[in-house]
């Protein structure tokens, strides 16, 4: 199975997505971007979309829910390595109260591994972050410096309805 992402306004990748209802496809957006991810084994629908190979799966895609994508850059050399330890990793979370969905993919034009989640609120997300399982997704503590730079994480929202940039700002009134 293969991801493929691309990037876009809101506006576009709905038409996009609303476009081919028989495939898999998860709309998701934060304060910074929206993208569109395409699961499928087949070729892809989109023109210049970053891409990936699924090494790891739980669960379907939802209409709405929150994302945590921890994006993983992995120096070639310890690309065996990585892949090694996150095999079948997907199983140990699959019982967290609120989890939805999760991907582990492999980059096909970069370094960069996204190991994505995805849960029914932010809060299932936050309390996972404090429980012991979450340790063990902490790669850096038991596999030394096996990155080409520092792995970061981004959140996204999958919603039926464009955010608006008021609702990331917790100041607004």
């Amino acid at each position: 199975m293969y991801m493929y992402i691309t990037a876009g306004t809101y506006s576009y990748l709905k038409k996009l997505e609303e476009q081919h209802p028989s495939e898999k496809m998860m709309l998701m957006q934060n304060i910074r971007t929206v993208e569109l991810w395409h699961e499928t084994d087949k070729n892809t629908l989109f023109q210049s979309p970053r891409k990936y190979e699924t090494i790891d799966t739980l669960g379907h895609f939802a209409s709405e829910g929150f994302i945590a994508c921890h994006y993983v850059p992995v120096r070639d050399e310890n690309r065996p390595l990585f892949e090694y330890n996150f095999e079948n990793k997907l199983s140990l979370i699959e019982k967290e109260e609120g989890l939805l969905a999760g991907r582990i993919l492999r980059p096909l034009s970069s370094e960069v591994y996204i190991i994505m989640t995805m849960w029914q609120s932010e809060r299932n997300y936050v309390r996972w972050e404090k429980s012991s399982t979450f340790t063990k997704f902490q790669i850096h503590h038991h596999l030394g410096n096996i990155f080409s730079n520092t792995p970061h994480t981004y959140t996204f929202t999958v919603s039926e309805e464009e955010l608006e940039e008021d609702s990331f700002n917790p100041e607004s009134s």
